[in-house]
């Protein structure tokens, strides 16, 4: 008789196609993430640390660069029938958390959103007289209609870092405030938008220009979007009898 195949536990995993390829455990979500993904929206999700954020925007964009490709034997497989595939672009604002002063931090969003929009085509001209985020917007017109998906991890990062100063929060929420606009005012290039946070700063940037931003975090719809309940995990881990 062969003996069933033991996966192995996802730790420390955040990708997504690393997980499936590596056939670790897979704790079943994609029939909250075809809910999610299969209208065009706006989404704002905040959870505390190591909840599993990062993996969540990871297996999103898998599924709208290469469609049911890595969801085999999912509950989504037979549900997504969306076979187009997006241009997707990922932004994990904690690589710009360190800095010394607010000239660095400007460096740092400068180069985050100009290396991550370049694999969709935009190309940063740094000795243009027009701000990233102006040429940034100057080329999202240019984008067809709902082609575009923008998942941001740690929203939030850059701005938990200065709490303790006042000139600072308020610079980088500025900063940042000017890039939210930009994906307002573009909106119809926008299929999808998803973000991550681990707080929400209700006054300040994301939530004062995305108006239209639906946050889930405290929705009974989503509240096992992340983590684990009792039922997944007796049926997957075997921890109860």
């Amino acid at each position: 008789m062969e003996e069933p195949l033991i996966k192995k536990l996802p730790l420390g995993t955040s990708s997504f196609l690393a997980l499936r390829n590596a056939n670790q455990i897979y704790v079943e979500k994609s029939e909250y993430i075809f809910k999610l993904a299969s209208i065009r929206a706006q989404v704002f999700l905040s959870r505390p640390r190591r909840f599993g954020k990062s993996l969540l925007v990871s297996t999103f964009e898998a599924l709208f660069k290469n469609g049911i490709r890595d969801f085999k034997g999912l509950a989504i497989e037979k549900k997504w029938k969306d076979d187009k595939k997006y241009t997707v672009v990922r932004l994990d604002f904690s690589e710009t958390r360190d800095f010394e002063n607010v000239e660095e931090f400007s460096q740092k969003l400068t180069s985050l959103l100009a290396r991550k929009f370049r694999s969709a085509g935009f190309s940063y001209q740094e000795d243009s007289a027009l701000s990233v985020t102006e040429q940034l917007s100057n080329w999202l017109q240019t984008q067809p209609v709902n082609q575009l998906v923008i998942l941001i991890d740690e929203y939030d990062a850059p701005l938990t870092v200065c709490l303790d100063s006042a000139d600072e929060f308020e610079y980088v929420s500025r900063k940042l405030t000017e890039f939210y606009a930009v994906l307002k005012t573009n909106g119809r290039a926008l299929r999808f938008l998803f973000i991550t946070g681990i707080t929400k700063f209700n006054k300040t940037c994301l939530f004062a220009e995305l108006n239209d931003l639906s946050d889930i975090s405290l929705s009974p719809d989503y509240g096992a979007l992340l983590g684990f309940t009792r039922e997944e995990v007796q049926k997957i881990f075997w921890c109860f009898p």
